[in-house]
């Protein structure tokens, strides 16, 4: 599967939904410090702002996680075929 993607996919954008995917089946809450720091600021344009500090919120990662496998799917957002 991942030589079908990389064909299309750059090498840090199936990275991305390999990570989001790993986030969408954990049954634990998922985890910030567990993703890979250059993969953290593509995750977090998918995430929810905190509506005091208007950093990330940790909270909608799941969200994010979700958002991220569907743009890959869909080849929108991230995924674009402008953005490879």
């Amino acid at each position: 599967m991942q030589l079908v993607l990389s064909r299309s996919l750059t090498a840090t954008q199936v990275e991305l939904v390999e990570h989001a995917l790993r986030q969408i089946i954990r049954i634990s809450r998922p985890s910030w410090s567990e993703i890979p720091g250059h993969l953290q600021p593509h995750f977090a344009r998918y995430m929810m702002r905190d509506i005091w500090t208007g950093v990330s919120d940790p909270v909608s990662l799941s969200e994010a996680s979700l958002r991220i496998v569907r743009d890959a799917i869909s080849r929108t957002g991230e995924f674009s075929e402008e953005d490879i």
